[in-house]
């Protein structure tokens, strides 16, 4: 991949936020000649280290210091003006829409008012509007105290998950996305706890089904309200599983049920932009129902740019050079892998005697990308892998949920 140097274009993209997924970003635009600067608050994130990065800006997280990242970006006189911004986690979502008015000031971005994006981000806001347009989600319930789990302690069927409104802060003290509960006094328990910390919650069932149950809807919307790009993939394996973040994926064919229930609810809340609305199979019904929707790209960004759809570059050209070129098409059965978090599933799997092997390596069989390619950036995959492993020999079993 080659970078264009013109000094007219360096700098028209920022990237916020290291992840997995910016990395996926990354290489999808320098894979098209746009040039990309990073924007970080920790020096140590997977995204760091790639070789493909322009420039490299060290931030305050915006869940720290919001008003200190506002001050850097719309310093004047830092050639910044004119950008596109992409936001790779939510709490850069959330940061840009809270000051949409003073950023689109001097920045261009697809992130919509607070009030959209509270909506959706916060399942308070976007369960009951899934609801309200027809599209199936889990039983779920708001509970505004203690005493109104004891009003309602009857409705709750176990083993049943606390799920936050805003997994992202909530991720930053439970170190998990989701908390199980498997009776009424430990429901208490643990809501009683997310109270403290200031968490809100909500009450859902589990959909009974393995990791390959869940299904993602990827589109953009561009800033007209039409359609460029979509697709559907299916993930084959999470980490960690049940509740995690996917650590083997695969593109399939679109699934009308999917298309249209995503669709639907993006629609209802006049959204634009890419996203990723996750739904699980629950096989009692035969229905997909709602998991969560999110409103920036995500970790296999790079697999969907593989497969001939790379929402970043639709993203620039739409709102950098004034393009929209529908991209509807794409290659199916092309497999993604998180090299690390794949290493960890084998190994617990082969501690806890779960592990079916043939099962296991069947992805390593197929045309198949990886989260670090070594070829792509060797550096960056010998830093990502010294590291991981000492962080698999290190780990401890969390504990039980």
């Amino acid at each position: 991949m080659k970078v264009k140097q013109d000094l007219n274009t360096a700098g028209k993209v920022i990237v916020l936020g290291a992840s997995y997924g910016a990395l996926g970003v990354i290489k999808a635009l320098v894979k098209e000649g746009v040039p990309v600067i990073l924007m970080f608050s920790d020096p140590h994130d997977h995204a760091c280290q790639s070789r493909f990065i322009t420039r490299r800006v060290q931030i305050p997280n915006p869940m720290d210091d919001s008003s200190g990242l506002l001050d850097i970006l719309m310093k004047p006189g830092n050639g910044l003006e004119g950008a596109l911004l992409i936001p790779t986690l939510d709490e850069y979502v959330i940061f840009i829409s809270q000051n949409r008015d003073e950023l689109k000031k001097k920045f261009v971005f697809t992130v919509q008012d607070w009030e959209t994006t509270r909506r959706i981000i916060n399942k308070n806001g976007l369960y009951p509007q899934a609801k309200s347009v027809g599209v199936p989600t889990p039983q779920f319930f708001f509970p505004d105290s203690v005493e109104s789990l004891y009003e309602n302690r009857d409705k709750f069927l176990y083993p049943c998950i606390l799920k936050p409104f805003e997994t992202h802060k909530f991720d930053r003290i439970y170190k998990r996305k989701v908390l199980i509960v498997h009776n009424f006094d430990e429901l208490v328990e643990r809501y009683a706890d997310t109270l403290e910390n200031n968490m809100g919650v909500m009450i859902s069932e589990i959909i009974p089904g393995a990791d390959n149950t869940l299904f993602h809807y990827r589109s953009y919307i561009d800033s007209q309200g039409t359609l460029l790009a979509e697709m559907c993939t299916q993930k084959i394996r999470q980490y960690p599983p049940g509740f995690g973040q996917a650590a083997v994926a695969r593109t399939i064919p679109l699934i009308p049920q999917v298309r249209d229930q995503a669709l639907k609810l993006l629609r209802s809340l006049s959204y634009r932009g890419e996203s990723s609305t996750e739904f699980k199979l629950d096989k009692r019904d035969n229905q997909y129902k709602l998991m969560e929707i999110n409103v920036r790209p995500v970790l296999p960004e790079w697999h969907f740019a593989t497969a001939g759809i790379s929402f970043p570059y639709i993203t620039y050209l739409d709102l950098i050079e004034n393009v929209r070129k529908p991209s509807l098409t794409y290659r199916q059965e092309l497999y993604w892998i998180h090299n690390y978090w794949d290493t960890v599933n084998f190994i617990e799997s082969l501690r806890s005697g779960t592990l079916n092997l043939k099962e296991f390596i069947q992805p390593y069989l197929k045309k198949k990308v990886f989260v670090v390619p070594f070829m792509d950036d060797p550096i960056h995959y010998f830093s990502e892998t010294f590291f991981n492993t000492k962080k698999v020999l290190t780990r401890k079993p969390p504990p039980r949920l």
